[in-house]
This record gives C-alpha cells, structure tokens and sequence, in this order.
C-alpha cells in the first residue's frame, strides 16, 4: 500500500487481521496547529468499509473518537482501536492539548471551573485553574473539534473510498450524531462532557470521569446538566482501587451524579458473564495491586487497567459490549 503526502508517515498492520493503522501529523492537515504535533492514529478496516460484505460485520457508519489521558499520545490504546475498527467503527485516536490534568481545578471557587476548563480544550477557548491561580488559553486551532474536523477532511481527500466525509455535515461541522466518544481519564470526562453537549453515538469512559469538586465534596456540577446524549448510551469501565483524580467513592458518586446506575447495581466483569446484566457501570479488580499512595505503581496500574493493551484479550468481551450494546 502507498504512503500518503507528508500528513503519513509509515503504515503499520495492526493486532486485527483485517484492521490497518496509520499515523497522521495534525500540523500537516492545518498549519495553524502548532504544538502537541505527536501523531493521529487511524484505524480502519478497508475491505470491511469499502466492500460492504454481505456476511458477517458491517461498516457501522460510526467514528469512534479517541481522547487519551493526560500527558499520552494519539498512538495508546491500540487494542481498544484495533477492536472498534474490526467491529465495523472508522477510528481516529486524537492528539490533543493534553498536558494539563483536569484535577487542577478541584479546588476551585467556581462551580463551573471544571466544565470551563474542558470547554476550552475541546471548542477552545479561555479557561483558569489551581482557583484562578493559574490561566490557559487553547486556539480554536489546537481544539479538539478543529483537530478532527481537519483530519477527516485530510482522510476524505486521501482515502475517499472509506467515506471519512460522513462524520461531517454540509457545513463542515462535525455530525456527532454519527460519532462515539471514548477516553481515558482526562480523555475520558472530554467524552462524557461531550456527550451532555452533543447527541452522540455512545459514550465510553475508562478510568473516568474525574472530576470531584473536593471544595464542595461534591461531584462537578457540569454532570448534572440535560444530557443531549440519552443515558442509555452512556458506559464507565474502571478499576475498584483506582485514587486517581479522586478516590473510587468519590467516582462512584460522579457516576450516579452523571445519572448512571442510580436504580442498578453496576456490573464485576471478573465474575459476570457478557453482556454484563446490561449495566452501564462497569468494574474489575484486575490485576491485584496493592496501592500506597495517589503516585505509586499500584495507583498508575490500577488507573489504566480497562484499557491497557496489555490487557486486550481479558476485556475483548467487555469491549465489544461497551461498543455494540
């Protein structure tokens, strides 16, 4: 297969037999994208979305967006993607402005200050943290919406078989209606956060969401807007003993405040079988860590567990439900 202008770099077969993934540097689909220049990553099944089998899985007409952590590259979660992509999902795991953790605003004055904060990454836009102490400003440019949007232009102009123009409507804009949103952590809350915005195809949060107002000691209140994405569509995968961000009490309370699992409990995939009683909540306990503080190994491996590609084969089974239920 031939490379593609400068925005490729080399193409890489992914774990999937059929799933191809590829880099796309986001300066080179908009020169007004100066920094976090790490690699889109692009996962696609081409005969699967091209030649329309009429056995077996289909093209879903749905992009799934991926949105990493705080501080990670569009190139995690591989198997997450490889398994979309051979479900039937385009994916694009995005590069973003991600350097700062969303738990900076925890101790804020402002009731608002965590939804201010991840509006300005995801629209752009102007935003304060540590309680005002500190500012950032994200251009319309480096913003999660203008970074997808021109990747898909990018993607249509470059593989107009695999139709990446259909995630976008006549405008330009983006048509979330055909997207799911998935995120780890950080990239995890972007996702529901959107979803509350945006109707959405799902909503997909590992290690997410975070955002627990400690100064209130409550959840953030952006959780507890109408939701334009229905909650039926929304699912939380996390690990029991995971303190990042905020302690697993306080995520559970996040979970109920986002209006999941308030008349269910939610589901242990180590000892439920698929689907899983059909719960939006999910949790594991694997692997066993022993957890010593917010910074120890413990804490990191229990935090990325539900989407480590370490782990792929163990969570194909929830995956495949969190993607298709």
């Amino acid at each position: 297969m031939k490379l593609i202008g400068t925005a490729f770099l080399s193409l890489a077969m992914a774990a999937q037999a059929e799933v191809t993934s590829f880099p796309i540097v986001p300066s080179a689909t908009d020169p007004e994208i100066k920094q976090f220049n790490d690699p889109h990553w692009i996962y696609v099944d081409h005969d699967l979305v091209v030649g329309q089998p009429a056995e077996g899985v289909k093209d879903r007409h749905e992009l799934l967006l991926w949105l990493t952590g705080t501080g990670g590259t569009g190139h995690g979660a591989q198997g997450f993607a490889n398994l979309a992509a051979s479900l039937g999902y385009h994916v694009v795991s995005l590069m973003y402005p991600d350097d700062i953790p969303a738990s900076a605003c925890a101790a804020d004055s402002n009731p608002k200050g965590f939804e201010l904060f991840r509006m300005a990454i995801i629209q752009g836009g102007h935003a304060t943290y540590q309680n005002g102490r500190k500012e950032m400003t994200i251009a319309r440019a480096e913003s999660i919406e203008n970074r997808l949007i021109k990747a898909l232009q990018v993607l249509q102009q470059k593989r107009p078989r695999e139709n990446w123009a259909q995630f976008l409507k006549a405008d330009g804009t983006l048509k979330w209606e055909s997207i799911a949103v998935a995120g780890q952590s950080q990239g995890g809350g972007h996702a529901a956060l959107i979803g509350i915005k945006h109707r959405l195809a799902r909503v997909l949060c590992f290690g997410a969401p975070k955002d627990y107002h400690k100064r209130q000691d409550a959840p953030a209140a952006w959780y507890g807007l109408e939701s334009a994405t229905p909650k039926d569509r929304f699912f939380a995968f996390n690990h029991h003993q995971d303190p990042k961000g905020c302690t697993p009490e306080q995520l559970l309370s996040n979970l109920k405040a986002l209006g999941l699992g308030a008349s269910d409990k939610p589901a242990e995939v180590d000892s439920e079988p698929f689907p899983y009683h059909h719960a939006r909540i999910l949790y594991t306990s694997h692997p066993a860590v022993t957890v010593t503080g917010v910074e120890s190994e413990g804490a990191k491996t229990a935090h990325g567990s539900a989407i480590n590609t370490q782990n792929a084969e163990r969570w194909k089974q929830v995956w495949t439900y969190m993607l298709t239920e």
